[in-house]
């Protein structure tokens, strides 16, 4: 079976799955959500090299590596144009290194917090509106108040996605250099590894790289 449009739909998420301590509510969270939502105040756009290398693990084992340029435009716009698009990258456009920034999370998710032993904070994210997506884990660095892992946890077939970050700082700013990946969900499975470089910031983006 090959790869289609609704198994990397499901690379779209994001973290580490929940302590079972007594959740949290947002409201009576520390200082680390508001810190989280301040990291690159001054980033409006960026432009960056992307490379994504995939390893599927089922039918048709295919190891293909794609390149390409990385997007971003304030507050929440991101794309990936791939240098060919064959019909796996224009799959993949929108989906790597992808995720709501903390700001909307309240919009979309009822937040609360599951843990924090003062290195790292652990999330769960309920979506409100009702879909495929079960929950949301994320774990987050106390110290630069960065996503470090995610993991989105899916209803109807019990799959998972989980991705690591690592971060660069680039003129105050932090951003994604490495991505990791796992998809694991029921007859697909597949190791996704982005790396990310070149970042050019604040410059101009045009909005026609963020359309289909």
């Amino acid at each position: 079976m090959t790869p289609n449009r609704r198994s990397f739909a499901f690379l779209a998420a994001a973290a580490l799955l929940a302590f079972a301590a007594p959740s949290i509510p947002a409201s009576a969270q520390d200082d680390l959500y508001a810190r989280m939502q301040r990291v690159n105040t001054g980033l409006n756009t960026y432009q960056a090299d992307v490379t994504v290398a995939i390893k599927m693990n089922t039918f048709p084992y295919l190891s293909p590596t794609l390149e390409g340029k990385a997007y971003y435009k304030k507050p929440d716009k991101n794309a990936v144009q791939f240098q060919s698009v064959p019909a796996l990258a224009g799959q993949l456009k929108k989906v790597v290194g992808q995720l709501e920034p903390p700001s909307d999370w309240p919009k979309l998710y009822e937040v609360t917090k599951n843990s924090d032993d003062g290195s790292m904070a652990m999330f769960k994210l309920v979506r409100k509106k009702n879909g495929r997506i079960d929950h949301v884990d994320v774990k987050v660095d106390d110290k630069t108040a960065t996503v470090s892992e995610m993991t989105y946890f899916y209803k109807d077939d019990g799959g998972t996605i989980k991705f690591t970050n690592t971060y660069d700082q680039i003129v105050g700013n932090y951003l994604v250099k490495a991505q990791t990946g796992k998809v694991d969900i029921p007859h697909y499975n597949a190791d996704i590894s982005s790396t990310f470089a070149n970042y050019k910031i604040n410059v101009k983006v045009d909005d026609a790289v963020f359309k289909d």
